[in-house]
C-alpha cells in the first residue's frame, strides 16, 4: 500500500495561490467598503479594480477617490 504524499512544489504552489487569493479578496472587500463610505456605489469601483489587475485598480482608486464626507456626531448632554 502506497501512501499519498504530495511533493513540495505542489504544496508551495497551493500555499502561494491561497495567500494570493486571500490578498485579492481582502483588497476588493476593502475597496468596496471604502467606496461605500465615500458615497460611491461599491460595485462600480470593485469591478474595474478587478478587471485592471487588482493592485493597479486599488492604486487608481486610492489616487482618484473622492474626499471623505464628514458625518455629524450626536452627543447627548446630561443635565
Amino acid at each position: 500500500m502506497e501512501t499519498f504524499l504530495p511533493d513540495i512544489a505542489s504544496l508551495l504552489f497551493i500555499l502561494t495561490f491561497t495567500i494570493y487569493s486571500l490578498l485579492v479578496v481582502f483588497m476588493l472587500v476593502w475597496t468596496y467598503h471604502d467606496a461605500e463610505s465615500r458615497g460611491v456605489m461599491g460595485w462600480l469601483v470593485v469591478i474595474p479594480a478587478f478587471m485592471t489587475g487588482t493592485l493597479l485598480g486599488v492604486i487608481l482608486w486610492l489616487v482618484f477617490r473622492p474626499a471623505l464626507k464628514p458625518e455629524p456626531v450626536w452627543v447627548r448632554v446630561r443635565e
